[in-house]
């Protein structure tokens, strides 16, 4: 979690936490992964309990709840000033020791919640997540995904609407892709409005036509002759605002200073997903009726799938490389090391939360949000992301180096392709497909 976010506005509900010296950095990172991606707050924090209750004085009702990680017994006088004379959740995190000092205090003051860090174990943050919940639906904080598996897409949506619409850890698309977005998925729209949208930003029509003159889009003999009208007829509105799309997220989602996070070796991956997805389709490499997807669909859902390591890896950077090496160490995929450091919050679900607060489509936010469990009747969406997902992997163009492809049965099933045929595929493609991808990655990101 970095410390260089901003506060929260004057207006806005946000956590406030009380770090006392000592505190180990998981802890601290595990709450922040859970008050951001589950309750949809941003946070605050203090370095002493006096610190914290003048930020309690200072922003009032602003302040959702407070949460005491230290070695230290708290005083009855702090305590009140902390729960703003017993109105305010304050949730401390001692040692069992303390607890043990503090139940009388606790009989006294109900807002005051204690949990004996004992029991939440290295890497226990989603034991730390259910230990929080009681406590939070008592104060009447509901969970962001609360009942997901049974309230409608809508529920869910308005929930991520008015929860995370500041939320400083999850990025926001820029404004173009969502037009970009409206147009290609309108069917009534027409060449002429995309044009349009596109013109409005030069510096993507500059990229776009150094993408489209390319043999990979144009054909071998082509060289340099397309402006914009021509690749819009030529490519499609779809196939065209979809690398537009493309083009604008790569170059609009800026990595923050502190961050080790491979960008690039992500838009390589994501790209490559999609490239692949396109090949499979256009190609008719696998069985799937043209009535059933479009290219805008598999091209935005491919090229976000991994979007939530993009989240984790700008603004919990810590946690992704400790993800990352642990998939690497154990060879295992990403999404199992997330299982073995706590699975507080998945990337499949900050892919999802990032897809609805755009908001995108509930085909496009579910595929992102499940691409890793596909179940065993996947959507034809779903099941080519997760083909082409894997390919990329066996291609070397895994979001961490050593990936390499799982393929899963149900998804070869729906896709009417058989184990040898995987490998009659992979080896179709080749490293003439990975050449095409770091051209396009290249060209995407060159200086203007």
């Amino acid at each position: 979690m970095s410390r260089n976010q901003p506060a929260p506005a004057p207006d806005e509900e946000f956590g406030l936490i009380v770090e006392q010296e000592g505190v180990g950095p998981d802890l601290v990172r595990q709450l922040g992964l859970i008050l951001n991606y589950f309750y949809g707050f941003n946070m605050m924090l203090a370095r002493s309990p006096e610190e914290a209750a003048g930020m309690v004085a200072e922003r009032g009702e602003a302040v959702a709840f407070v949460l005491f990680l230290g070695d230290e017994p708290l005083a009855a006088a702090t305590v009140s000033r902390l729960t703003r004379d017993g109105t305010l959740p304050l949730i401390a995190l001692l040692s069992r020791p303390l607890v043990d000092s503090h139940r009388d205090l606790a009989h006294e003051v109900e807002q005051l919640h204690l949990i004996p860090l004992e029991t939440i174990p290295e890497h226990g943050g989603a034991i730390l997540r259910d230990a929080l919940a009681p406590i939070f639906e008592a104060h009447g904080i509901g969970g962001l995904w609360e009942r997901a598996q049974h309230v409608s897409f809508r529920v869910l949506e308005q929930r991520v609407e008015k929860r995370v619409s500041h939320l400083h850890t999850l990025p926001t698309l820029p404004e173009v892709v969502m037009r970009i977005l409206e147009v290609v998925h309108d069917d009534d729209s027409t060449s002429a409005q995309l044009e349009e949208v596109l013109r409005s930003d030069p510096a993507i029509v500059h990229k776009l036509l150094q993408v489209v003159n390319t043999p990979t889009f144009a054909g071998v003999g082509q060289h340099g002759e397309w402006g914009l009208g021509d690749a819009i007829v030529r490519l499609g509105r779809r196939k065209l605002g979809s690398l537009a799309l493309q083009i604008k997220l790569i170059n609009g989602l800026i990595k923050p200073e502190e961050s080790g996070f491979d960008l690039r070796r992500f838009w390589v991956h994501s790209v490559g997903c999609a490239h692949i997805a396109d090949r499979l389709f256009t190609q008719r490499l696998v069985e799937i009726d043209e009535d059933e997807v479009s290219v805008n669909e598999y091209w935005v859902a491919a090229l976000m799938h991994d979007i939530g390591k993009l989240v984790l890896g700008f603004f919990f950077w810590d946690h992704f490389d400790r993800l990352a090496n642990l998939s690497t160490g154990a060879q295992i995929n990403f999404r199992e090391a997330e299982s073995r450091l706590g699975d507080v919050v998945s990337h499949e679900q900050l892919g999802q939360l990032l897809m609805m607060r755009a908001p995108m489509r509930e085909d496009l936010a579910r595929c992102v949000g499940t691409h890793h469990q596909p179940g065993s009747i996947p959507s034809s969406l779903l099941a080519l992301v997760n083909f082409a997902d894997n390919l990329c992997k066996d291609l070397g163009m895994g979001t961490l180096v050593e990936e390499r492809g799982e393929y899963d049965a149900a998804v070869l099933r729906v896709l009417g392709v058989t184990q040898e045929r995987v490998e009659v595929i992979r080896d179709g493609l080749g490293q003439a497909a990975v050449q095409e991808v770091m051209d396009i990655v290249d060209r995407c990101t060159a200086s203007t």
